[in-house]
């Protein structure tokens, strides 16, 4: 006799991939409560989180790297986050600048390859997440630059025009956007630390910062896609207190159950 209920459980996790520039790669930091650490925990054993940061690129790049960046076309992908847009809104002359229209046109075709069948990036039962740039701290940015000796490179207005297209794509493409200019500008203004109540260098999210994008990105799930709340998705292998025996014709049983 076996105590495993087939129906509450799964034998493979599914896949949900964050796609974007540092501010996904520094994700994994867990020193500074990473955003995509936290997520990866929060889908323990239900689906297995890859980051596809990208310190430094741009929306440009990744078009042309696209393939090389996200994993191959799979039925198993069921979440996608799109974070772009710190590095398009670079002051030109700088490399990573990509003016407004081209930065829209680009969302648009990294959209398409997860969507378009056939593609190499194609995730045919996937929903997209897409999230605006944070705020900007032009003094501590500045800062950080000229310790860096580099002039500076970077003004908020400036992103604020990007996080406005990236909202504008996901309205057009009608999927869900987490709006973490307005979020971490909302802190800036409530804190007495400012920018500082939120990012690290005036660019990249500190340990609050990320607990932030973290808290927005469960609640957009929760409240848009309620089929990924973690609540609701069996887990992967049977719960041990769910084991009668342990025999391997137990486990046998539960796996042609499973088929």
């Amino acid at each position: 006799r076996t105590s495993f209920t087939p129906d509450k459980f799964s034998t493979m996790n599914g896949q949900i991939v964050c796609l974007g520039d540092s501010i996904t790669q520094r994700g994994w930091e867990v020193h500074n409560d990473g955003w995509v650490a936290q997520l990866s925990q929060h889908y323990v054993r239900t689906h297995d989180v890859l980051n596809r940061g990208f310190g430094g690129y741009n929306t440009r790049w990744a078009t042309h790297l696209l393939p090389h960046m996200l994993p191959a076309s799979s039925p198993a992908t069921r979440l996608v986050t799109i974070l772009f847009g710190a590095n398009d809104a670079q002051l030109p002359p700088y490399k990573q600048h990509v003016p407004l229209d081209e930065f829209e046109r680009n969302l648009h075709a990294i959209l398409n390859a997860l969507y378009k069948r056939g593609s190499p990036s194609y995730a045919p039962n996937a929903r997209i997440v897409m999230i605006t740039p944070p705020v900007v701290g032009e003094e501590m940015w500045a800062e950080q630059r000229k310790r860096d000796g580099q002039p500076m490179d970077r003004r908020k207005e400036v992103t604020r025009q990007y996080a406005e297209v990236v909202r504008n794509v996901a309205k057009a493409r009608e999927v869900v956007c987490v709006d973490l200019w307005e979020a971490t500008e909302r802190k800036v203004t409530e804190s007495e630390d400012g920018y500082a109540s939120v990012l690290l260098d005036g660019l990249h999210l500190n340990a609050a910062g990320n607990r932030l994008l973290f808290g927005l990105l469960r609640d957009a799930i929760t409240a848009h896609l309620p089929h990924l709340d973690p609540a609701t998705i069996p887990l992967v292998l049977p719960h041990h207190s769910t084991v009668v025996s342990g025999s391997a014709e137990e486990f046998e049983q539960y796996l042609l159950s499973q088929r």
